[in-house]
């Protein structure tokens, strides 16, 4: 009897897990794709280096979730060795004005180049006025080093609606 329940739950679970493939829908409209092209010289005041990043992200605003995925290129090349302290988030701001800083996430690397997958969610979600800031592009985002604390490369972020 006990293995004719776990058969017929496992049946259950595997019908309401599958999919018939096709294209993901978004469960409600208040989703945005967040991307920003990052460099030392996006910085306020800039530093004249050939350092460079990306950010991608995914933001869900009903359920005030950001993933994102932050890559960077030769960060210390000409610097000698480093290592990334954290991940920043500042605004309101423009792109040639500093804002306050908002959130930042502790985050070690000792990598030059190098990506990674990183999230806002829960406490360290946006609060009200936050989201509209940063669903506005007033926001930017800094990745910091010891030996850049203020930042290494600074990328204005834009959101999309989708």
């Amino acid at each position: 009897m006990k293995s004719i329940i776990t058969v017929i739950t496992l049946i259950a679970f595997s019908i309401t897990g599958c999919t018939k493939g096709g294209k993901l829908e978004r469960v409600n409209s208040s989703q945005y794709t967040i991307n920003a092209a990052a460099s030392s010289k996006q910085l306020v005041p800039a530093i004249d280096t050939s350092f460079a990043g990306t950010f991608t992200g995914f933001y869900d605003e009903q359920l005030n979730i950001l993933t994102f995925t932050i890559t960077w290129t030769d960060l210390w090349e000409a610097a000698g060795q480093d290592t990334i302290t954290s991940v920043n988030f500042y605004g309101p701001a423009g792109a040639t004005a500093n804002g306050a800083l908002v959130r930042s996430l502790p985050f070690v690397s000792t990598n030059s180049a190098a990506t990674a997958n990183l999230g806002l969610a829960g406490l360290n979600g946006f609060k009200m006025s936050e989201k509209q800031d940063l669903l506005a592009g007033a926001y930017y985002f800094t990745i910091n080093t010891k030996k850049y604390p203020n930042g290494i490369i600074r990328g204005q972020l834009a959101a999309i609606k989708q």
